[in-house]
C-alpha cells in the first residue's frame, strides 16, 4: 500500500482514483517529452494488482512509452476522470509475473489474441507501474 499523496489522496490503493481508473477496460494515456512539448495521447490498456498499477507498451521505441521515460510525469484518463501519475520501470521478476496473470485476467477471456502479444517476453522490458502524484 501507498501513503498519502501530497493533496491528501490515496490514489494508488484499491479505492482510490488511479485504482478505479485500473478498472476501466481501457485508458488514455497523456504524456510528454518534456513540460513544454505538446501534448500527447494514446489509448492502450491498464491493470491494477496488490503490487499496484501497471500499464506496458507494446514497442520499446513507441512514442507514448518513450515520453513516458523521458519525462515520468503522465495523466491517466478514463473518461471525465483523470489523474497525475508518475511512471516508473518495473524490473522485478516477481513483479512482472504478477503484471502478467493481471492482464491474462483482466483481457485474455475477451481478446485472448491480444492478451498473449501483451505478456510476450519481448515487451515485458516495456511494464512501466504508475504512481499518483
Amino acid at each position: 500500500m501507498t501513503a498519502l499523496t501530497g493533496k491528501g489522496h490515496r490514489e494508488n490503493v484499491p479505492g482510490g482514483l488511479l485504482w478505479k481508473l485500473a478498472q476501466s477496460e481501457e485508458i488514455e494515456i497523456q504524456t510528454r517529452r518534456d513540460p513544454k512539448s505538446p501534448l500527447h495521447r494514446t489509448t492502450i490498456w491498464i491493470v491494477p494488482t496488490e503490487r499496484g498499477v501497471f500499464v506496458r507498451s507494446g514497442d520499446r521505441k513507441g512514442r507514448w512509452y518513450q515520453e513516458a521515460l523521458a519525462n515520468r510525469r503522465v495523466t491517466i484518463r478514463a473518461g471525465r476522470r483523470k489523474v497525475a501519475a508518475r511512471a516508473q520501470r518495473a524490473r522485478s521478476t516477481s513483479v512482472i509475473r504478477v503484471v502478467n496473470a493481471a492482464y491474462r485476467a483482466k483481457y485474455g477471456r475477451r481478446w485472448p489474441d491480444s492478451a498473449k502479444d501483451v505478456v510476450r517476453r519481448s515487451r515485458l522490458g516495456t511494464t512501466l507501474r504508475l504512481i499518483a502524484t
